[in-house]
């Protein structure tokens, strides 16, 4: 499901995309030579920015004034594109019941995507036939009005079986006017048929720097503000994007505290009456994910106070973890960051969050006597 009205600030062109430098450069450079593949798989992390890049290359293809960058990013072509590329972050400011109003800013952007450039993600939690066939029918004709007509299926694993089989024939034989691009985290849940009728492109994660940088110079965010965003990140612009440093800040407070019981040997009851405050609102999943990072950046830097601080991401608390750290030797820091790591990739499938806890703490401060 898409975040809806989020504030982007939207590159103009391949030269202008943040990461994954070697996959913009092979893109490039097809379109330079004019031997882009028909059929292409964009696998990576998510948030790593594959379906803006699928609709960047768009632009490339269809900028109507291109220049030795690329895309102009003002010709009619590249407006429409970006407004295909916006339409994933907005919706009718003020809709009319389940209609949009189609008057405000964001409908008149909606009402002004490019005809050639589409982009199918899932009606409701599946890409089904009828998208698909509709999808076929349609790119058998010429493009409307650019040279290029630009398919983007994301995410492209949620189609269901009879969409898989329906595309089939049409990655084979594409007409030569057509692009299509399957963005996808999951790329092993594509059939066989498709990936070999496809080119797979493979995506990382962003460097923390690039997302630092990022966040600094285009989203003007604050220096200290902007490393926590990055660090804490996992190489994911969009995740650094939605990142919110007050509540982080928030919950850091008894983050903070629950891994001072956690090394200290402190008081059972006091870990678990935090554990209770953050684990007890079912509907509130985010901010316990949240939490949950805030303990494991916490015990990573309480580890780097005393070993590397220039590796520490929450530099304003250096004294006060360096404190904390001195409660327990350095290998038990480094065992209880390990537990602590289990514990996060257990969780999803363990829906008793405070008992799990709980059990943490108990056998952490079990093996530390």
């Amino acid at each position: 499901m898409q975040e809806q009205n989020r504030q982007i600030a939207v590159p103009v062109s391949l030269k202008s995309f943040i990461g994954n430098g070697q996959v913009v450069r092979l893109l490039r450079r097809a379109v330079e030579q004019d031997r882009l593949p028909h059929a292409m798989i964009f696998a990576g992390p998510e948030g790593v920015g594959k379906c803006t890049l699928a609709l960047l290359l768009a632009k490339d293809l269809n900028c109507l004034a291109p220049t030795k960058d690329g895309a102009c990013g003002d010709c009619t072509a590249c407006r429409k594109t970006a407004a295909t590329l916006q339409s994933r972050y907005i919706s009718c400011l003020s809709p009319r019941g389940d209609f949009p109003c189609g008057g405000c800013a964001n409908c008149r952007i909606l009402s002004s995507q490019h005809p050639d450039v589409r982009l199918i993600e899932p009606a409701k939690t599946t890409i089904g036939i009828g998208q698909v066939r509709d999808l076929i029918t349609e790119i058998s004709y010429q493009p409307f009005e650019g040279r290029y007509r630009v398919v983007v299926l994301d995410p492209a694993e949620v189609m269901r079986d009879a969409a898989h089989n329906s595309l089939l024939k049409t990655l084979e034989e594409p007409p030569s006017s057509t692009v299509i691009i399957l963005v996808t985290t999951k790329p092993f849940e594509l059939l066989a048929t498709i990936h070999s009728r496809s080119r797979t492109l493979h995506f990382s994660a962003i460097p923390q720097h690039q997302i630092e940088d990022y966040l600094v110079r285009v989203q003007r965010r604050g220096s200290d503000e902007a490393r926590l965003s990055a660090a804490l990140s996992r190489g994911s612009l969009a995740a650094a994007l939605d990142f919110d440093a007050e509540i982080y800040r928030e919950l850091r407070e008894k983050a903070l505290r629950f891994v001072s019981l956690l090394l200290g040997r402190g008081s059972f009851t006091e870990a678990s009456s935090i554990v209770s405050y953050v684990a007890k609102d079912k509907k509130n999943r985010e901010a316990f994910l949240i939490w949950l990072e805030c303990v494991e950046a916490l015990l990573q830097d309480v580890y780097f106070a005393r070993v590397a601080p220039a590796r520490m991401i929450q530099n304003d608390l250096l004294e006060e973890l360096r404190s904390i750290g001195n409660l327990s030797s350095r290998s038990r820091v480094v065992e209880v960051i390990e537990a602590f790591k289990r514990l996060r990739r257990s969780l999803p499938r363990n829906v008793q969050r405070q008992l799990a806890l709980e059990d943490l703490f108990i056998r952490l401060s079990a093996a530390a006597e």
